[in-house]
């Protein structure tokens, strides 16, 4: 929830730690709705602690859309966006592979 935060209330800071060349007005717009979409994704699994089944769903979602970002790190990697590719990377394909453990245990 804590990236997704950053990316929803200060996207240019967050985009430029990422390491992103330049930043425009379009790729903060994609920021912060990426940034929602964390944020959305962190509350219901945080809402869903208490129900196993629920969890599971939740887990699954947010795994789903960490391996979706480092889908799209990977790509921006080959289109000249090198840093913010790897650094995404380096973040997205472990929350995902974490995200997937957590599932399969809560399977």
């Amino acid at each position: 929830m804590a990236i997704g935060l950053s990316l929803l209330v200060a996207p240019e800071l967050s985009l430029r730690a990422l390491g992103f060349s330049e930043v425009t007005p379009a790729l903060k717009a994609v920021a912060r709705i990426a940034g929602i979409r964390d944020v959305v994704l962190g509350g219901v699994a945080l809402g869903a602690l208490d129900d196993r089944e629920r969890l599971l769903t939740a887990t699954i979602a947010n795994a789903t859309a960490d391996a979706g970002d480092a889908a799209a790190f990977a790509l921006a990697v080959g289109d000249g966006e090198r840093a913010a590719g790897l650094r995404g990377l380096a973040a997205a394909l472990p929350a995902a592979v974490a995200g997937i453990w957590v599932a399969r245990r809560l399977s």
